[in-house]
Order: structure tokens, then sequence, then C-alpha cells
């Protein structure tokens, strides 16, 4: 009988504002002005141990690029020590704490957390315990909260290939808040529900970045075989399909070792059949032969039938772990012939010489990583056979989780000497209780009751992510009603338009600029158009004439002109003026003109 499933979350929310540890802006406008290399170095943690997913990542034995971003300085090269600690972020975090029921720590100690893939251009992430011991009541009960941490994000992956990653300085050393409940969440629907309520705690506040990737969840997993993490679930409907692919995946493989029992050894034996695919007509082998790779084959004892079969999938295993150093993946025995492999099979199979219940597989990949393939598929059989699962995992867009590393321990940790502990005082206690977020329901009264904005516009604010964006812009323009319509239909639908995302803090200068020259609806919407689809400066914009006033016998002059040339009525009349006229002019005054007109036609 398997043990109780049990599933646990790690939430990751970025900070808007400035870096953790440094002063510059989370934000990026894209330019980059070079890059950096690294090749990172294995360290113990703070008991003298090696990590076993660092040992694992060390292994791979790769270089990492840096593309050196605006927003990124000294501290992201790891060529200067870290400045004092982001107050204003920890002042956040503290706030989110009390939302979350937590305990906070009485000091702030951060710590070194060991990560070699490339993520940290230092090789290690600093990160540290805010608060501890909270809790969220559900629909399927309460699910405690075991730590809230404030850390710095990692690089943000650009490329991976077997021998250099790329990564750009960006996003490193963005203020992060991972929030980790205990594993008290029953299924996959339940994950979700959890997932939801608490990323709307920080969500509803509009401290979190307007980024796609500004909110991501890691999925623990258990059900008696070992922890599995799942990282970077994109999307809060895949956290459901990747719980229920993994439940299937290691169904079977429970299956698998009860009927093959746990003896493996060393079964995986590379014999080197490069010759034998000398005239192949698989297109990818011979891409591959031509690049200077090797042709790999072996036995696998004992696994005909288990490679591709049914609930059996344990050739994507061990193609994932082919994949990690740089080989496209394996083609084994339940899929051949394929890929164009015909000829080859007879040949292979009387060098290799499977009894009815072995399996074999062919792989290419480059001579320096092909013993170290070996190990490591060797290593994984017999963990699974053994049912040990415990690793760490990615999920896919379809909710398939596949191999990454073997599961961090606690070796990877050790103290921070460069960050000075820091005091949590009761004044910084009863500031953040000041400001912790509030529900969704009283968010919309507030944001009704202070814009003069109806409940689904007020909605409509909060669910895209546009709680802090409406407060600067009702500031800016002294009217919360222009600021929803600007936010939520205008600059939408100029985007549509433009087939591109608007940089709001370009916005935002405009806008102050016109709100200094006493501007009106019609002048902020024609100056945002400009911006947005015309991509001219704010400058060029300002000076426009396309930003001049028509007055009102200028208007009326265009539209008897509009009659007398073409059919018009009220419902065209807008389209046709901003399409016949440079300049910016009132649309019911246009309309009153219309009606006149119209009446003394008639």
């Amino acid at each position: 009988m398997t043990a109780p499933v049990k599933i646990g979350l790690e939430i990751h929310v970025q900070l808007g504002g400035r870096k953790l540890f440094c002063e510059c802006p989370t934000e990026s406008d894209g330019t980059k002005s070079g890059s950096i290399y690294r090749k990172l170095s294995l360290s113990t943690g703070e008991m003298g141990n090696y990590d076993p997913a660092a040992v694992y990542e060390k292994g791979r034995s790769r270089v990492f690029e840096y593309e050196i971003s605006d927003n990124s300085c000294l501290v992201e090269y790891d060529e200067e020590p870290p400045h004092d600690v982001n107050s204003e972020a920890l002042l956040k975090g503290l706030a989110v704490s009390q939302a979350l029921n937590c305990r906070t720590v009485d000091v702030l100690e951060y710590m070194r957390k060991i990560v070699v893939d490339g993520s940290n251009t230092s090789g290690f992430q600093r990160t540290a315990i805010i608060s501890f011991g909270g809790w969220v009541d559900t629909t399927r009960g309460r699910v405690r909260i075991s730590t809230i941490c404030l850390e710095e994000d990692s690089a943000r992956k650009i490329s991976d290939a077997s021998a250099q990653v790329s990564y750009s300085l960006d996003r490193l050393g963005i203020p992060l808040l991972e929030i980790a409940t205990e594993p008290d969440i029953v299924d996959g629907e339940h994950a979700v529900e959890v997932a939801r309520q608490i990323g709307d705690i920080i969500f509803l506040s509009g401290w979190s970045r307007r980024a796609p990737e500004s909110i991501r969840q890691d999925v623990n997993f258990s059900m008696g075989y070992g922890r599995v993490e799942i990282k970077g679930v994109p999307k809060l409907s895949v956290i459901r399909d990747c719980l229920l692919y993994e439940e299937k995946r290691q169904a079977s493989l429970k299956e698998m070792a009860d009927r093959l029992g746990n003896k493996w050894g060393n079964g995986i034996q590379f014999t080197d059949v490069t010759q034998m695919f000398a005239e192949t007509g698989s297109k990818v082998i011979k891409k591959s032969l031509a690049d200077g790779m090797k042709v790999y084959g072996s036995l696998l004892p004992g696994l005909n039938g288990y490679l591709k079969n049914g609930a059996y999938r344990l050739g994507r295993e061990l193609a994932d772990v082919a994949k990690l150093y740089g080989s496209g993946g394996i083609m084994h025995s339940d899929e051949l012939p394929g890929y164009g492999v015909k000829d080859e099979l007879k040949p292979l199979k009387d060098m290799l010489k499977p009894r009815a219940e072995d399996g074999f597989f062919i792989i290419v990949s480059d001579e320096a990583h092909i013993r170290i393939i070996g190990s490591e598929m060797n290593s994984r059989i017999s963990k699974m056979l053994r049912l040990d699962l415990s690793e760490t995992r990615y999920a896919d867009a379809q909710g398939e989780t596949h191999y990454l590393r073997p599961l961090p321990g606690g070796e990877r940790m050790y103290p921070e000497t460069d960050v000075p502990n820091y005091q949590i005082t009761e004044e910084l206690i009863r500031r953040s209780q000041e400001i912790v977020p509030k529900t969704r329901e009283e968010l919309i009264a507030e944001f009704c009751r202070k814009y003069g904005i109806s409940r689904q516009e007020a909605s409509s604010i909060i669910v895209n992510n546009l709680s802090g964006t409406i407060e600067d812009y009702a500031s800016v323009l002294g009217n919360g009603k222009l600021a929803a319509r600007l936010l939520l239909q205008v600059i939408p639908d100029l985007e549509k338009k433009a087939g591109g995302d608007t940089n709001m803090a370009e916005a935002r200068k405009l806008l102050t600029a016109l709100a200094g020259r006493n501007a009106g609806k019609e002048d902020y919407e024609r100056a945002l158009e400009l911006l947005i689809v015309q991509s001219m400066s704010i400058d060029s914009i300002l000076a426009s004439p396309e930003m001049k006033h028509i007055d009102d016998g200028e208007l009326r002059n265009v539209i008897i002109e509009l009659f007398e040339g073409d059919s018009i009525n009220e419902k065209n009349l807008i389209p046709r003026l901003r399409a016949t006229v440079k300049g910016i002019f009132d649309p019911s005054t246009a309309f009153g003109i219309f009606r006149d007109i119209s009446r003394k036609q008639n």
C-alpha cells in the first residue's frame, strides 16, 4: 500500500522598485553593453560537505555568459560586495508575513545557498528567513506556511547549450519573496486554490512586478518514494496537470520496480557503433556525425517493453539525462525502427545480442560526455528500481515533468559574510502592519470610492495587476476615472494596433508633461496614440501639429465637407473626422455640430 500523497508549494514573487542589494532598478529597457563570462567552482557548505546537486552541475563543466543589462552594476557582476538590504522590500515582505499570520524573526541573517547552474554570477544565492509558522484557511482546511524568505532572484536564462549557457543580468538581484507551505495540500485542485490565494495577497497589493515571470511556483510532491521538487511551473493551471502527470509516472515506476526487483548495477555499457551509421538514412544522426559526434549503443538488461509501452516511459527518463549533457536524446528498442534508423538495426542487434527480455538503445554524443552520461543513467535506473524517486524536475507548458538534477541537500547552505545582520525592530513591525495588503473585496470597494470607478473597472484593475499603476496615474492626472479609462481601454487598444507592449515609464512621463499643460481627455488619448502606435518621442509629440486643438469653426467646415463629399452618419462621424483632420477636437462638440447641420439640411 502506497503512502498518502503529500503536496507543498513554494511561491516566488518578484517585488518591483530597486534590486535587493544595490540601487539598480528592477526594470530594464532591454539594452545591453557587452558580456562577462564565468566558470563556477564548487565549494562546501557550512558543515564542510558538498551538495549533491552542486556536484552534479559541476560535472557538466559548462561556461556561463552573462549579458550586461542597463539595470545591472558591479554587484551583479560579483565584482563588488552587496550594499545594504533594500529596506522597502523588507518592509513589504514583513507586511505579507502579517497577512499570512506568520511570526517574524528577531534578526535578519542572510545565508548563501550554493547554485552552480550559472543562474548567479557568484555561484550562490543570498537568502534569509524573515518569518515562519503562518497559515491560510482554504475550502479544504488550513494550510500551514512554513517560512517566508526574502532573497535575490536569479539571472534570466537566454539560451542553453551543452558547453555554454547564456543569461541576462536584468533579473539577477531583484527582490524575491519565497513563500513555502507545509505538505498540507491534498490534491491538484487544492494546490491551485492555495497558490491563487497566496499569490493574491501580493498581486492585489500592486507590489509585484508587471512581468510574465513575476510570480512563479515550485511544487513539492511525494507519494512515499521520496520528495520530488518540480521547478518553475509556469501557470496556475499547469500545477494541476503536472501533479497528475507525476502521480501517474511514479505509479508506473513502482509497478516496474515490483516486476524487476532492485538489482541493476552498471547495466549500461556503451560501445562505439559509429561505423555502422556511416551511410545512415537518419537525418538527425547524419547531422550529428557531421558535427563531430559519435554513435554509441548499449543493452538495457531486462527492460524490454518498459521504455515506451503503455504507462511505462523509462526511455524518456534516460533521454532527459542525455539531453542535459548536450545529446539530442536516445533511440531505443521500443521505438525502432524509426527516425530513419532501419538498415543498421540487424547489425546492431547482432553486436549487442539482446535476449528476449532485454531492451537496447543508441545515443549520439560527444566523446567527452559519454562516460558521465552512462554513469548518470545507471545511477538513475538503480535509484528508480529501489524506489528512491527523490530528485529535482521541471515542468513544461503541457504539464509534463522532466529530470533536471539531483535534489539539493542541507550542504548547500553557509553563512553570508558580506551582509550584516539586520535587527527587526518593533518600529519596523508597526510600519509593516500599517501596509498589510487588503483582500480583493476590500480593494475593490476602496478603488470604487477613491477613483469614482465602477466595480467592474475596479475588478479589472486588480486582475490586470494595475493596482499600483492606477494610484500613480490618478495622482499625475488628478482624475481616477480618466486613469482607469487609459489603463483599461485606451492603452490596451493601442497596444493591439502597435502589436507590442507599452513602455509604461515613458507613458507616465508623457502624461506628466501633458498634465502641466491642462490637457483634456482627447489630448491624453491622442498623445498616447502617437507614443505607442507611431513610436514618436515625447518632445516630438508635444510639438506635433496633431496635438493642436481644432476650433469649432474649423470643425464645422470639415463636417460640412464630409456631408457634401460622401455619406456620413453618427456612427462613422468620429472615425471619419480623425482620418481627415490633424489635431484634437471634442467628440461631443462634433456630434452637436453634425446634428445642427443635419436639421438645417432637412
